[in-house]
């Protein structure tokens, strides 16, 4: 078990051997983020960042359901509160972009698993993980368009995952989809039929993701995602000393010798 997790009010936090299960924990509201569950969510990255105890992160919601986005009711209350010259709806906005940003770099490995809804948010927290193992009948969607408002934090991390083309259409149509339409799509890159295949794929997946070196999963996370984003020249010569780096640290170095005396890598020593 890890020591020293935070504690917090709308998360559940279990730390298992590298291993930490995050549980967006209000069901009666779908898990809908209010400002407390964002808060707290902000927090919790920022326990992960440098924290070299965590290897993989794995986020579900409990009572079976994912994440149904904002909560409206405290946004509604929030902007007919407002008062001239300070708007909270737009600085809640701003978090929530800064939450994502926060995800999209960390140096773990990030797992969603998604059974239940899955709307505006938690779709975007659905495309944005490294790993998305999916419900076949989970329900997804950005439905922000149907309440008059732009899914507007969200937007890049699914152009990113499934194609501007598609994205728009789940949009601008206000579009639901389920777990296996979103796999097809590439929002998942697992699909279980049911909750106890979904259990059984998580495991696997993240005993699979547990061979691999952390600090090459991190790194290789970071080349990955400039794709498209830096001038290919920096990119061949970022990626070499990134490259260099990790062959010369204790990763590299143990991962190498392991390979040649035909055993397994410290990291796997406690893997059966």
């Amino acid at each position: 078990m890890m020591n020293n997790l935070p504690d917090f009010e709308t998360l559940l936090l279990k730390g298992i051997d590298g291993r930490l299960y995050v549980t967006l924990n209000r069901p009666a509201q779908r898990n809908a983020m209010n400002n407390q569950m964002n808060k707290e969510l902000h927090e919790l990255v920022d326990y992960l960042t440098d924290n070299d105890a965590v290897r993989v992160l794995i986020l579900r919601g409990a009572g079976g359901h994912f994440c149904a986005g904002g909560d409206i009711k405290e946004r509604k209350s929030q902007t007919e509160s407002s008062i001239e010259g300070y708007d909270p709806a737009r600085e809640r906005n701003i978090r929530s972009g800064q939450l994502l940003h926060k995800f999209w770099n960390l140096s773990q490995t990030f797992i969603a698993v998604v059974e239940g809804a899955a709307m505006g948010g938690g779709f975007g927290f659905a495309c944005l993980a490294d790993l998305t193992i999916i419900q076949k009948d989970a329900r997804l969607g950005m439905p922000e368009t149907t309440l008059g408002i732009a899914p507007a934090q969200i937007a890049p991390y699914v152009v990113n995952r499934i194609g501007l083309t598609r994205a728009k259409q789940m949009a601008l149509t206000g579009a639901r989809i389920n777990g296996e339409a979103a796999f097809h799509l590439g929002i998942a890159q697992y699909l279980a039929d049911d909750e106890e295949s979904l259990n059984a794929i998580v495991e696997s997946v993240v005993d699979q993701v547990e061979r691999c070196a952390p600090k090459a999963c991190a790194a290789t996370k970071k080349i990955m995602q400039q794709v498209g984003r830096s001038d290919g020249e920096k990119m061949i010569v970022d990626a070499a000393d990134i490259f260099s780096s990790l062959n010369k640290n204790d990763e590299g170095k143990e991962g190498h010798a392991a390979f040649v005396e035909k055993r397994k890598p410290v990291w796997l020593k406690e893997q059966v």
